[in-house]
């Protein structure tokens, strides 16, 4: 019996790896599918400039999940995902009615692919909340959906759904059932689609490194092209001509491994460790004549030296001047009237009490 539950459990099949290449237009809503189906808020997303990877579980699947920028600019960067992708999500702005014809021959450069045609593809229809949102059929003849999978044989499933109203486990139930259609289509054909998605690598990373070797080869014609000139110039106008003599086996390696860097003792290079060695005596003798840079007072007598006696208390207070004493203002001369009562005012006879004599 403990034989049957082991073979059993044995025969459960691995998690498959899946890699998706999410792609749209500007402003479809690609990075908020993306954070919806993470689990995530999907709301107040930036534009994404480049791409971003996310690893998520679904199922019996390790979904890598390539969300590529859709400007005009960033477009050019999609053919470079293509090869390592197992399926395709599409993702449609169904509000931006405007920008339809463009929609469409994007669409149509991606499906017509060599290294996507074939492969599944979802269409989300996204940003169906939204008022004058086309509709699912409406979409198909826009696009001309129908012809355009069938012309490059990919299976294709379009989801009207609104990426923004739900997220994690209340993310949009179409969102979630166009994955699981994607996902259980390329299960179907997997070991196929992997050995050409292993293929179609090989084959990219190949013509990667030739176009390196072929832009390297163009730098240095330019180079010496350049060089040529600079030479025939010099040579018209009389003057010397520098060139820098650099020997190979002198520069060193920026990217070496830094314990190359350091000297070791091994019976195999003596040398290194005695000159190792000598280095770090001149360095502690060195160490050791700084010590002694200090500057000791003059002493005319043999002995250790006397600290000088110390100062009486308040030397360094400052004396307090005694001020001159102040004279009253004014002049104190004139001082007969002085704490004496005034003089009484004199009246005119039959006078009123405001007609003083002076």
């Amino acid at each position: 019996m403990f034989t049957d539950i082991c073979v059993h459990v044995c025969s459960f099949p691995p998690n498959r790896k899946v890699t998706l290449v999410m792609v749209g237009l500007d402003n479809a809503g690609k990075t908020a599918t993306v954070r919806g189906i993470q689990g995530e808020n999907p709301q107040d997303v930036a534009p994404t400039v480049g791409f971003s990877k996310v690893n998520l579980k679904q199922g019996k699947f390790e979904v890598t999940i390539f969300d590529l920028g859709g400007g005009k600019r960033i477009r050019g960067i999609w053919k470079n995902y293509y090869s390592e992708s197992h399926g395709v999500v599409f993702v449609v702005d169904s509000s931006d009615v405007q920008r339809i014809q463009e929609l469409r021959e994007t669409m149509a450069e991606v499906l017509q692919h060599p290294r996507i045609a074939g492969k599944p593809v979802l269409v989300l229809a996204n940003k169906q909340d939204q008022e004058g949102a086309l509709a699912e059929a409406d979409i198909i003849e826009n696009l001309s959906l129908e012809k355009l999978v069938n012309e490059n044989k990919c299976l294709c499933q379009i989801e009207p759904c609104s990426a923004v109203l739900g997220y994690g486990k209340k993310v949009d139930k179409s969102i979630k059932k166009g994955l699981k259609w994607l996902l259980n289509n390329i299960a179907k054909d997997y070991e196929a689609i992997t050995e050409r998605v292993q293929k179609d690598t090989a084959e990219q990373r190949a013509q990667e490194e030739q176009d390196k070797k072929e832009r390297a080869e163009r730098v240095r014609r330019i180079r010496q092209e350049r060089e040529r000139e600079e030479r025939v110039e010099a040579e018209r106008e009389g003057r010397p001509i520098e060139e820098e003599e650099l020997n190979e086996e002198n520069i060193p390696n920026p990217f070496q491994p830094i314990s190359n860097a350091f000297w070791r003792q091994t019976p195999e290079n003596p040398t290194a460790a005695s000159t190792g060695d000598q280095e770090r005596k001149k360095t502690t003798r060195k160490l050791h004549l700084k010590r002694k840079h200090r500057v000791d007072p003059l002493r005319t007598e043999e002995g250790p030296a006397e600290s000088p006696p110390p100062r009486p208390v308040g030397w360094a207070t400052p004396k307090a001047s005694r001020l001159p004493k102040l004279e009253p203002l004014g002049d104190s001369r004139h001082s007969e009237f002085h704490k004496k009562p005034l003089p009484p005012l004199a009246k005119r006879p039959n006078g009123d009490s405001h007609d003083i004599v002076f």
